[in-house]
């Protein structure tokens, strides 16, 4: 991991949004950035994705209720109420696209949770719907200050051809923030050899996109078998200090994001 880049985890939306742009800001140029020049946008491979994948996640959220319910204490790791149909539907407009119908099952399930250092996710959190929005209009804020322009700044994506190259795409939902302006999120718009609505890790730090799963069910059912399988830490070493204790054990890393790479055998983060 390397420290200069992905940072400590930050509290509170207002001071991550500030973190995300105004540390953008501060080297927008990419030269400054990556140590080169950004290229002309990538040539978009020919063909259409797959369309969204009808599915009932409900078994999917019954099996991480019955793991949470055994393991995460409820002193810590705590999950808001359902989410409204009038509230999910306030999200859609302010986003400007139809919020797929298991994104909307996962909301009603829970509108998230509110503490940023335990999260449900190996201690990421599930983003309440306003810190969704708040995310994403900082996410749109960064898009504006490069004109528009996504591809500002160099970037690749896994597997080849199934995501958007790009550093910002407003047809990115975040599911889940680290503090530090990545995320686990809904993925709308993909490129041809991928799915609408597959689940993809991207952000400021997030040089390369991933498909972690082609949708949020399979998402889901990925994270209850990791868990069901004894695949985690809830404690720290003696003397050890952590950015989340809730964590992989194999491969043993403090962030999910790179876990999840290993797991899949995905290249790293950065170009």
């Amino acid at each position: 991991m390397n420290p200069h880049r992905r940072t400590l985890l930050i509290g509170g939306s207002l001071i991550a949004m500030i973190a995300l742009y105004g540390g953008l800001k501060s080297c927008a140029s990419p030269a400054n950035r990556w140590g080169k020049k950004a290229g002309q946008p990538p040539r978009k491979p020919a063909g259409a994705p797959k369309p969204l994948r009808a599915e009932d996640i409900a078994p999917a959220l019954a099996r991480l209720d019955t793991w949470y319910a055994a393991h995460l204490s409820l002193d810590r790791y705590a999950f808001n109420p359902p989410a409204t149909d009038d509230a999910l539907d306030a999200l859609a407009k302010v986003l400007g696209v139809e919020l797929p119908p298991s994104y909307r099952q996962l909301y009603r399930w829970h509108d998230g949770e509110n503490d940023d250092r335990s999260g449900h996710f190996y201690g990421l959190p599930l983003l309440p719907l306003k810190e969704v929005e708040n995310q994403w209009r900082a996410w749109s804020k960064v898009l504006a200050y490069f004109k528009g322009d996504r591809y500002a700044a160099p970037g690749g994506g896994w597997p080849a051809g199934a995501v958007d190259p790009a550093y910002i795409n407003p047809r990115w939902i975040p599911l889940t923030h680290d503090g530090s302006g990545n995320h686990i999120g809904i993925d709308l718009d993909p490129w041809p050899k991928g799915r609408v609505g597959q689940v993809i890790l991207y952000g400021r730090d997030e040089d390369v996109k991933v498909v972690l799963a082609d949708s949020l069910g399979g998402f889901l059912g990925w994270i209850a078998d990791l868990l069901e399988s004894g695949n985690y830490r809830l404690t720290t070493g003696a003397g050890e200090q952590r950015l989340r204790d809730f964590a992989l054990r194999d491969p043993p890393v403090d962030h999910f994001h790179d876990g999840a790479r290993k797991l899949l055998g995905a290249p790293g983060l950065y170009m």
